[in-house]
């Protein structure tokens, strides 16, 4: 009998066993292949995060510098203004001399870090300001000559730091509707303000509240804040920082007079209304004219330039800054 074979032709086996080694060896690369692409995608987003905190930390650190910078020239500015300089020449030598200063301390500090700071008066230089402030008559905001009605400041094109200091026992007790004729108010007056506009600050009748409200050209005001009249404690109304009692109070300083064109005028009226003290400076319009009605007007300086630099090893950071502090912003 002829011999007779039950299984494949030797070339069929042959071919599928090349197909299995061939499954096992595709199986094996797309193996390695998905490895190395997960140990890629590790190693790329490891790099990723280390240079983003890289760059958040130098970041932060120029943004530290330029805050100390910014808040230290601010407070050597305003305690020049209060310290009641002869002139204007005056004040800015001390700002100036003042700012060389702290140039050596902030160089002390940041050497300690390995950084490198030097800070200087920048272009333009300081610009002239006045200083005004009124403690009134002992019982009301009036003013020396014991007038209600009368004006801050005129002749004005910039304000900063403009804060009323009032003590709450002495504000007219009333509401809004009979705020106008009966409250002490803010009336600023201007070319770049298409109506006057009315700050208006008073003890709430039907609550033990300072209410601060605001209206235009006489208008029924509306009430923007109001805080708790506490118990006998001053409360500061910052009129260009939008504040009462610490807290936010939008829509106290108009927008327009951010950065006006021409100059305006601040008034107060009903100033036998409310007791406390009134702060302010001011720079004075180019085309003068200014007028302050009060006996508390001193030259000052409004604002100053400053250039500022910081290095190290890993960063380089150069700015120029222009300090107004508690100039509302633009």
């Amino acid at each position: 009998m002829a011999d007779v074979s039950i299984g494949p032709p030797d070339g069929k086996r042959l071919r599928e066993a090349d197909r299995g080694q061939l499954l096992v060896v595709a199986g094996l690369v797309m193996a390695v292949s998905l490895v190395a692409l997960v140990v890629l995608l590790n190693a790329t987003i490891y790099s990723e995060n280390v240079a983003t905190r890289g760059v958040e930390a130098t970041d932060g650190e120029a943004i530290e510098v330029r805050a100390t910078a910014v808040e230290g020239v601010g407070e050597l500015v305003d305690a020049t203004n209060h310290g009641g300089p002869d002139s204007f020449g005056a004040a800015n030598d001390t700002v100036t001399d003042g700012i060389a200063d702290f140039d050596d301390r902030m160089a002390r500090r940041y050497a300690k870090r390995g950084g490198v700071v030097h800070l200087s008066i920048g272009d333009p230089p300081p610009t002239e300001g006045r200083y005004l402030a009124t403690t009134g008559n002992d019982t009301s905001l009036a003013n020396a000559t014991n007038a209600t009605a009368y004006t801050f400041a005129g002749g004005v094109d910039r304000t900063r730091g403009f804060a009323l200091e009032l003590d709450p026992d002495a504000l007219a007790e009333t509401t809004a509707e009979n705020a106008p004729a009966e409250s002490f108010h803010v009336v600023l007056n201007g070319s770049d303000l298409p109506e006057s506009r009315e700050v208006y600050v008073y003890r709430n009748a039907t609550a033990d509240e300072v209410t601060v409200a605001t209206g235009t050209n006489g208008s029924d005001p509306t009430v923007q804040c109001s805080v708790d009249a506490g118990t006998g404690g001053a409360v500061t109304l910052d009129l260009t920082g939008d504040r009462l009692g610490g807290g936010p109070c939008f829509g106290v300083w108009p927008s327009a007079l951010n950065t006006p064109s021409d100059a305006y005028t601040m008034e107060f009226e009903h100033a036998n209304a409310a007791d406390g003290e009134a702060t302010a400076t001011v720079r004075p319009g180019s085309g003068g004219g200014f007028v302050a009605d009060h006996g508390d007007d001193r030259p000052a300086v409004y604002a100053v330039t400053v250039d500022l630099r910081y290095r190290t090893a890993d960063l380089l950071f150069e700015t120029t800054v222009r300090v107004a502090p508690g100039e509302p912003r633009a």
